[in-house]
């Protein structure tokens, strides 16, 4: 993290003269709440649902300061409250009972090895948390007619210029999801193993309606709500990646005679693996994405391809999310959301749904309903090998979300 800062520290400290005669900015503030009532039931007692209640709430603080010379000077700051299913805080987590002291389970220096595309595990002790605060943002960037750096908390470039399927709720979802209804979902396609670790990040301009951002996190240790990337426990072991580099090609074009806005995106991630423990070794991963909205309607898909930083075997995740929304003049929204996972690390494959509805109440409240259903094949010991038992979890859910 020292080199990053002292980067800056020079690179204002050279642009300081021409921060005069700004253009005061002022102080934004916005909030939004989200409570997502869980009817969720389970199946298996092994990876139970959300225990009814689960909650979401964000305060983002931002200041823009325009000088005489267009440079433009942000501060970005927020903060979130989540309180997801219990087992599957930040999506992490343990699914299965696959101990690495068990034939045929996954093992790393006698430990179960944690995923880093996910977080995830199928062994080691089952998490049992309540809600948590986690630090979504702290940084400050630099924009002119060159593009927009930044540096600080904050996602990286593969996650910004990413294209994804849309989702007809706030936070609860059948992929990527920022609340597990079901805590069984174990598809994410979003290509970002660093979270809000501090980062440096570069996103050029748009010329022809292409776009492109590099971004390099020195170390893959900061939690946000979504994602742990430095998730583990008793009995878990991960990767603990490092010298991370994120790079992003995106385009979006408006085709006025067709009423079709189009918007794809080629993600790229590389890191080191820090932890030294035989199995892990140099992380790879790709990701694509597509976006197709025409009048009244959303449409879209993603697809993550990673190698889990597994060099001891083929340790490889795969994730596909596919969304489509309807929209209505008067607030309506009806959106079906599919998504598929297979993780061969972990010897885990899943697949979920979700079809939900929702309206605009006013233009700072929200309420929508759905049901949504998680599936996941979960290995299990079983003598000298390792077997499967099919795990469901499925049912209603309604959430409410408010807005400044």
């Amino acid at each position: 993290m020292r080199q990053p800062m002292t980067l800056a520290a020079i690179a204002l400290g050279v642009a300081g003269p021409a921060f005069a005669q700004a253009e005061d900015g002022a102080w934004k503030a916005t909030v939004q709440v989200s409570l997502a009532g869980s009817f969720v039931e389970a199946e298996d007692p092994a990876v139970p649902a959300a225990d009814g209640l689960m909650a979401s709430a964000l305060l983002r603080v931002s200041r823009s300061d325009t000088f005489d010379n267009g440079l433009t000077l942000g501060w970005i700051g927020a903060v979130r409250y989540d309180r997801d299913a219990p087992t599957r805080p930040a999506f992490a987590g343990a699914l299965g009972l696959c101990p690495a002291t068990s034939p045929g389970c996954p093992a790393s220096g006698g430990l179960a090895p944690v995923a880093p595309a996910t977080g995830l595990a199928i062994g080691g002790t089952t998490l049992d948390e309540e809600g948590f605060v986690a630090v979504e943002t702290a940084a400050v960037t630099l924009g002119g007619p060159w593009g927009e750096g930044s540096l600080g908390l904050d996602s990286g470039a593969a996650t910004l210029l990413d294209a994804r399927a849309p989702t007809v709720l706030n936070r609860v979802s059948a992929y990527s999801p920022g609340l597990d209804s079901t805590g069984l979902s174990i598809t994410r396609a979003r290509n970002d193993v660093t979270g809000s670790s501090a980062k440096a990040s570069y996103l050029s301009p748009r010329w022809l309606g292409l776009r492109v951002g590099l971004s390099y996190t020195p170390e893959a240790n900061q939690r946000t709500a979504d994602f742990d990337p430095d998730a583990g426990g008793p009995g878990l072991v991960g990767a603990e990646l490092e010298n991370v580099w994120e790079g992003a090609v995106s385009f979006a074009r408006q085709f006025a005679e067709q009423n079709l806005r189009v918007r794809a995106a080629v993600t790229y991630t590389s890191a080191d693996a820090g932890s030294g423990v035989s199995g892990f070794g140099g992380y790879e991963a790709w990701g694509g994405g597509l976006e197709l909205e025409g009048e009244g309607w959303t449409g879209g898909a993603r697809w993550l391809s990673s190698n889990n930083a597994w060099a001891a075997g083929n340790g490889d995740y795969e994730a596909w999310e596919m969304g489509f929304v309807r929209r209505t003049e008067d607030g309506w929204r009806f959106g079906l959301e599919a998504g598929w996972a297979e993780d061969r690390l972990l010897n885990l494959e899943g697949s979920s749904w979700l079809a939900g509805v929702a309206r605009e109440i006013t233009d700072n409240v929200s309420l929508g309903v759905a049901w949504t259903v998680a599936e996941a094949d979960i290995p299990v010991p079983g003598g000298l090998s390792v077997g499967h038992r099919n795990a469901s979890n499925d049912g209603l859910l309604v959430e409410f979300t408010v807005r400044n």
